[in-house]
C-alpha cells in the first residue's frame, strides 16, 4: 500500500519509534474511512475492541445525536470516548448540554463520523506520513502541540466535537490487572534514519 512513516516521528512521552500495533490500528480506522466513502455512508460509529459502553448507553448516545442534529453547522467527527489531556481548555458548545469543542486528545475508543469528516480524513493522504491515529486526529481539526507536525498537513479543518460526559471507557487502564495492549505492547519499526540516528549517537559516546 505505500505506507510510509512521517519523518522523524518519536512517542512524544516515550521517545521511541512508532509500533507495529499503532500501524496496524491506524490501518483498521483508514480501512473505515475508505469505506464509508466508497459507500457513500452518512454517519457511523466507530467503536475499538476494549470500548466499555456507560449505562442507558443507547439512550445517551440518542441523546447526542438529537443535539448533533439540531446543530446550525454540518460536524465531521465526534469523539464519545477518549482521553482529554487538556480539559481546561476546552469549551462547551453553545445551548449545548451534551457536547464540547475537544483539545488535544488520545484514544480513539469511539466515535462518531459524517461521510464529509471520512472524506478530509482520507483527502489529507496520510498514508504518506503515518503516526498514531490518535495523534493525527487532533492535528486534523488543529490542536496537536507540535507544530512541525501540523505542518505536514495543509488542510486541517476537520470539525470536531466531543460528547461531554462521555459514554464509552476502556475495559482495563494500563495500572490495572489484565490490561493488554495491542499498540503499546508490540514492537517497533525501526527505519533507515532512525538507525542512521542511533549510530550517530554511539559514534559521538
Amino acid at each position: 500500500m505505500d505506507v510510509r512513516l512521517m519523518p522523524g516521528y518519536k512517542d512524544p512521552y516515550y521517545k521511541r519509534p512508532i509500533t507495529k500495533g499503532e500501524i496496524g490500528c491506524f490501518m483498521s480506522h483508514y480501512r473505515i474511512w475508505a469505506k464509508t466513502t466508497s459507500e457513500g455512508l452518512g454517519e457511523v460509529l466507530v467503536l475499538e475492541d476494549d470500548a466499555r459502553f456507560e449505562p442507558y448507553f443507547r439512550f445517551k448516545l440518542q441523546m447526542v445525536l438529537n443535539e448533533l442534529r439540531r446543530l446550525p453547522f454540518s460536524w465531521d467527527l465526534v469523539y464519545i470516548g477518549r482521553k482529554s489531556l487538556n480539559d481546561n481548555n476546552e469549551i462547551r458548545l453553545e445551548n449545548s448540554k451534551l457536547l464540547v469543542w475537544p483539545g488535544y486528545s488520545y484514544w480513539t475508543l469511539g466515535y462518531l463520523l459524517s461521510g464529509s469528516g471520512a472524506k478530509k480524513l482520507l483527502n489529507a493522504d496520510p498514508l504518506k506520513k503515518l503516526l498514531p491515529v490518535d495523534e493525527f486526529l487532533p492535528i486534523m481539526f488543529n490542536q496537536h502541540p507540535k507544530t512541525e507536525w501540523l505542518e505536514q498537513f495543509d488542510e486541517r479543518n476537520l470539525i470536531a466535537l466531543s460528547a461531554s460526559p462521555l459514554l464509552v471507557y476502556p475495559i482495563r487502564y494500563t495500572s490495572e490487572d489484565g490490561y493488554v495492549s495491542d499498540t503499546e505492547d508490540s514492537v517497533t519499526v525501526v527505519t533507515d534514519s532512525l538507525i542512521t540516528e542511533q549510530q550517530e549517537i554511539k559514534e559521538d559516546l
